[in-house]
């Protein structure tokens, strides 16, 4: 079985178009630098949590098309936008050179041709994943399509190594010089650079990073973001002035809770949404045309009250394990540099998938996507570095809910990466105030990390779309009846 690791952290560029009920203008967040930073890793969740959790009201009827906005509070829906469907977005089916005979991997096709190039297809002969030849400088590239025809492009290997999803948007991971250990990735998503360190750890020979965090707050501040507000709040994640249409994209998969009892809640919504628009964003098409959502299908999981009360409490444990942190002296919070350091995601039960990943279902290949649940149910990596998992919550057309099967222990911890940075996001949203309508906690207060600041890489954009373009090539090279 072969995963394919989205790019950690893309979700910080997701800034979300928000404003308290009644007003017009929203704001966004302004990030702060990356730092790095070991912290204990959350206790599992081993039960639902016993704090109550509102109720979320399900929408019923048909889902919005693109273009579509759903206050929270008051406001309309916008009609459906002319055209927009599914029907334009290629899905280019692979032509195999003469004599080249497939073999069944991971629920796919695979092609070796002779000039060393791999493919992968799905049943249908649509290309799913290909690698080319070593080049001159010994790098491939390798490039995955999602089911909703995302693309997805890598060329060098963990550390070194240039990840794209379309000409503007994508990371360049690279070491820090000086740092051992330590690697920076700088994100371009929306004409937005910034950069973020992780450090890498071994685990039974297995290589894998660990999310370095760039602040932390006061602990007074953490506790606050973990203790119910006396009276629940109403808040809008957009209004017509400001329209949010991934919002409508999903409505029939995911419902914001009608009001807000906790900092904990409103996060919850915040991390998921943050996952939901990545996957949108992905999904648009190089003409400009929209993609209409697709039709509820019975394979679709919608997420419910228990699976969003799940999420919550990983997000209270992570939140109690940052105010530790925060608190801990300066000596306890370096990283460890044990060979064979637990990962901190075998502490973690549920997560929010944040990239495209392939499994290998029941000797069936399908793909979850931004915004799908899974459960971990294996208690430690195997002897390949897998660890076993069950899938909660899934779109149309990702895999199927109550699927099980297997991820490695690097993209499970990617996607605990993720989880951190988007609650830092949420958390730095709140202690500025421009999650207007919440709230006002006390002062944030707290202090940086220096070992997770670097500096951006300066030609990033420049290296994104020369991969991307030369991407299309490598794609129209294999399908010649189009990408």
């Amino acid at each position: 079985m072969k995963l394919r690791i989205v790019g950690a952290a893309i979700f910080c560029a997701c800034v979300f178009a928000i404003t308290a009920t009644g007003n017009a203008a929203a704001t966004q967040p302004q990030k702060k630098p990356a730092t790095t930073q070991s912290t204990p890793p959350p206790k599992p969740a081993t039960s639902k949590p016993t704090t109550p959790q509102p109720p979320v009201q399900r929408r019923t009827g048909s889902q919005p098309s693109i273009g579509a906005t759903r206050p929270l509070v008051t406001g309309h829906v916008n009609p459906p936008p002319a055209g927009g469907s599914n029907s334009h977005i290629e899905h280019p089916t692979y032509a195999p050179p003469r004599g080249v005979q497939p073999k069944e991997v991971g629920g796919l096709r695979e092609y070796r041709e002779p000039s060393g190039r791999l493919v992968r297809t799905d049943a249908r002969g649509e290309v799913r994943h290909i690698e080319t030849a070593p080049g001159l400088d010994g790098r491939r590239t390798v490039l995955s399509r999602g089911p909703h025809g995302e693309r997805e492009v890598v060329v060098g290997r963990p550390g070194a190594r240039v990840v794209s999803y379309g000409p503007h948007r994508g990371f360049v991971e690279r070491g820090i010089v000086g740092r051992p250990g330590y690697i920076s990735r700088t994100y371009v998503v929306g004409g937005r650079t910034y950069a973020r360190v992780y450090h890498q750890y071994g685990y039974r020979g297995f290589t894998y990073y660990r999310y370095v965090p760039a602040f932390y707050y006061h602990s007074r501040f953490y506790g606050w973001a973990s203790t119910p507000w006396g009276t629940p709040i109403r808040y809008a994640w957009y209004t017509p002035v400001t329209p949010a249409p991934w919002f409508g994209f999903y409505a029939g998969y995911f419902t914001p809770y009608p009001v807000y009892a906790s900092p904990a809640l409103w996060l919850t919504d915040y991390v998921i949404a943050a996952n939901l628009r990545q996957d949108y964003e992905s999904q648009q098409q190089p003409d400009g045309n929209p993609v209409a959502p697709p039709a509820a299908a019975a394979d679709e999981s919608s997420l419910t009250p228990d699976v969003k009360a799940f999420i919550a409490d990983e997000i209270r444990q992570q939140l109690a394990a940052e105010q530790a942190a925060a608190t801990a002296p300066a000596s306890a919070q370096q990283p460890a540099t044990e060979s064979n350091q637990v990962p901190s995601a075998l502490s973690q039960r549920y997560f929010i998938v944040s990239s495209n990943v392939d499994l290998n279902a029941n000797g069936s290949s399908c793909t979850l996507t931004p915004g799908d649940v899974l459960e971990r149910t294996g208690k430690d990596a195997d002897s390949q570095g897998n660890v076993a998992i069950q899938v909660v919550s899934a779109k149309s057309g990702d895999c199927a809910p109550h699927a099980v099967s297997t991820v490695d222990i690097g993209t499970l911890q990617e996607m605990q990466n993720q989880f951190r940075e988007q609650i830092d996001s949420g958390l730095e949203m709140a202690a500025n105030n421009q999650a207007r309508g919440l709230p006002q906690g006390p002062p944030s207060g707290g202090h940086p990390v220096a070992e997770g600041t670097a500096d951006p890489v300066e030609d990033a954009g420049a290296q994104l779309a020369a991969q991307d373009s030369n991407a299309t090539k490598v794609l129209a090279q294999a399908t010649p009846g189009g990408i």
